[in-house]
């Protein structure tokens, strides 16, 4: 063997010592651990500028009172380095692979352990189950992450990584189109996906949209697209779909898009909501140094508006009971945390002993799975999970003395007419703003249920808790 190295250094070094970059399996670890934390307590600058217009352009306290709470937690998430939301999702990851790398370890296990290694040493919520059907239990490491490498030219290795609540994502849609479908048909599927999403997607929302390809890559585009720059067809396409949207826009703050080929017979359609805490980071690597996507540290302090709001006391029960729609609350005092796994334990509980394992009567459950609390919090982020899910309980709980709850996001007609049925109450609370709202708890203790982790039955003492009566 002949080249201009010499047939002696070859066999000695390896062929691979001379055309590939090796890259150091540390290196790819630690920016997948400090993108796991920019992307959860960092805000966008770019929504973020577009709330503060939102919030400029607000002419009803509601909406006032809404957009300052979204900044305000943005200000407090980034000052203790805590998360936007108390869901921290799903992390899913794109990675380019530059072909002229190697690397000791494959980057899935490197990924993986990042991942871990952030969510446990920051006391981020952990919200994967090992299986979706067979055995959904908490894997307690927020793994595996949804990971999709693709192999390209070059010396790089690019990561762009995503946080992906499952409000949001329930909230998500796939429509396949026919071919002759026009561009109307389209925006008409989108408006309908956002209007159903409603409150349950803790809005403004953002929207990954994504076209081509198969049913699968559709989706997968349509998460790329919020990292994705749009040439100008596919500009011009948003700038349609927002004339369309017209008054539904205002649900919305940002509208993404990627397009790719397809099969002749296909024209695949997907729509990934995010809600207003969207939340994203990028890092490359090249030569084992790691460059970041630009953070953002110009958060303003914000005033919270005062939202006309009036105090209410946990122990008035006849109060509680008198409150009609629409009027906004300050809550005080005592209610239980307690959202899907804790359901299930109190309707299988019931159906063996023909009661629950909890007095209920006159009490409020928050539909809530807060964060890991650090060392000096009472209570880790917390905020509403969506109520739909747990409407198959409403006529349990309900009969058996509950006075209110507290989620996100409509109840089905049925679950509305068993609430006024009983008497009872439904109240939202703002979705997508944990750290504002885990300033209002006072104490919390695990008094049921504590092998579910975040989904334990906790009993509060909240202060102020501001809430919205729906039903």
């Amino acid at each position: 063997m002949f080249s201009r190295y010499g047939t002696f250094d070859f066999l000695q070094k390896g062929i691979y010592d001379y055309i590939m970059i090796k890259i150091d399996s540390t290196i790819i670890e630690k920016a997948v651990y400090n993108l796991c934390l920019q992307a959860n307590t960092c805000y966008d600058e770019c929504l973020y500028n577009i709330l503060l217009k939102k919030l400029n352009a607000a002419v009803s306290s509601d909406d006032k009172f809404k957009y300052s709470n979204i900044l305000k937690n943005i200000k407090l998430a980034f000052d203790s380095k805590r998360p936007l939301c108390q869901d921290c999702g799903q992390v899913v990851v794109f990675v380019k692979y530059g072909c002229e790398c190697i690397c000791d370890k494959p980057v899935n296990e490197i990924i993986n352990a990042a991942v871990e290694k952030a969510y446990t040493e920051n006391c981020f919520r952990m919200s994967v189950v090992k299986n979706a059907i067979f055995e959904r239990i908490n894997t307690n490491t927020n793994t595996p992450a949804l990971i999709y490498t693709d192999i390209v030219a070059g010396s790089e290795i690019s990561i762009d990584l995503m946080i992906k609540g499952a409000g949001s994502e329930n909230c998500s849609a796939l429509k396949m189109f026919k071919p002759s479908a026009q561009k109307e048909d389209i925006y008409e599927f989108i408006k309908e996906t956002i209007i159903a999403a409603g409150e349950k997607s803790c809005p403004p929302m953002t929207i990954g949209i994504g076209i081509g390809g198969t049913m699968e890559y559709a989706a997968l585009l349509s998460k790329k697209s919020f990292f994705h720059r749009q040439n100008t067809e596919e500009f011009n396409f948003v700038k349609g779909l927002r004339d369309y949207l017209k008054t539904d826009e205002s649900n919305i703050l940002d509208i993404y898009l990627m397009t790719t080929s397809t099969h002749i017979a296909c024209l695949p359609v997907a729509i990934t909501i995010n809600c207003h805490s969207t939340r994203h980071a990028s890092a490359t690597i090249l030569q084992n140094e790691v460059k970041y996507s630009s953070a953002f540290y110009g958060y303003n302090d914000i005033a919270v508006s005062d939202g006309n709001f009036k105090e209410v006391f946990c122990s008035d029960a006849q109060m509680i009971r008198s409150l009609k729609n629409g009027e906004n609350i300050l809550l005080t005092g005592e209610i239980y945390t307690a959202r899907d796994a804790a359901h299930k334990k109190f309707k299988d509980y019931f159906e063996k002993n023909g009661k629950l394992p909890l007095d209920f009567n006159n009490k409020i459950i928050f539909y809530a799975g807060p964060c890991p609390a650090t060392e000096d919090e009472i209570i880790g982020p917390v905020g509403p999970t969506t109520s739909f899910r747990m409407d198959e309980y409403c006529e349990l709980m309900y009969s058996q003395g509950l006075l209110a709850t507290i989620g996100k996001g409509e109840r089905s007609l049925h679950s509305q007419n068993i609430i006024n049925k009983y008497k009872g109450k439904y109240f939202t609370a703002q979705g997508g703003v944990a750290c504002l709202l885990s300033k209002c708890v006072k104490t919390s203790e695990i008094i049921a249920f504590g092998e579910l982790g975040t989904e334990a039955v906790r009993k509060l003492y909240v202060q102020k808790l501001p809430l919205k009566v729906v039903i």
